[in-house]
């Protein structure tokens, strides 16, 4: 089965396009103000122009007010809406647009609150920090509903989380940067060829 790939918090536009040209099936834009990946509505449109239909778009957002989810979605009409599950509770979900709940590794998290037929993401405490998952949560998280796992990862680590956890997809946004909010080319490349050479490997294990 195909590992969804998700490149997160891209603010150029050479980053998008090297993501898309390698193979990444989903990419993600910021719009929590206390990233350093954070960018505009606008910037998001110009730099998603060039994203072909088959790649979807996410809005990454943090804890948003129907306003400030609105104020996004009238510039940048994202395929998905990320952002804490809890916040969807209290959101109209803009026409559309389909939701990528995020749970948290906290302690005693249940797997069972993960609804097993919608794709949902999976990642540590805090977003955009590199911080890992526990990888037996994880791995129970993951064999409960398809979740795309988050945090810490890079291009040394991914292959062997995958063959741990096998989730449905895999996030990677400071993993594959040269400085804080800095995408480096060369390493979106790397990560995403792992994961594919990961693929083939299963694949041809069978």
């Amino acid at each position: 089965m195909k590992t969804l790939i998700k490149i997160c918090g891209l603010t150029t536009q050479e980053s998008v396009d090297v993501a898309v040209q390698s193979g990444a099936d989903l990419i993600g834009f910021v719009f929590a103000k206390i990233s350093p990946r954070c960018i505009s509505p606008e910037q998001a449109r110009q730099l998603s122009e060039s994203i072909p239909e088959k790649v979807k778009t996410t809005a990454v957002m943090l804890h948003p007010s129907d306003t400030e989810v609105q104020e996004v979605f009238d510039e940048f009409p994202a395929d998905y809406l990320q952002t804490d599950a809890k916040d969807f509770e209290s959101l109209n979900l803009p026409e559309g647009c389909r939701p990528l709940k995020v749970y948290r590794d906290l302690p005693g998290f249940d797997p069972s609150n993960i609804d097993p037929h919608e794709l949902t993401l999976f990642e540590g405490k805090n977003s955009g920090v590199g911080e890992l998952v526990n990888t037996s949560r994880a791995m129970e998280v993951a064999h409960h509903a398809p979740i795309i796992l988050a945090g810490g990862l890079n291009p040394k680590n991914v292959a062997s989380l995958l063959q741990a956890v096998q989730p449905q997809g895999v996030d990677v946004s400071s993993g594959v940067e040269s400085e804080l909010g800095v995408k480096d080319i060369q390493k979106i490349r790397d990560f995403i060829n792992i994961v594919r050479d990961y693929e083939w490997d299963q694949e041809h294990e069978k």
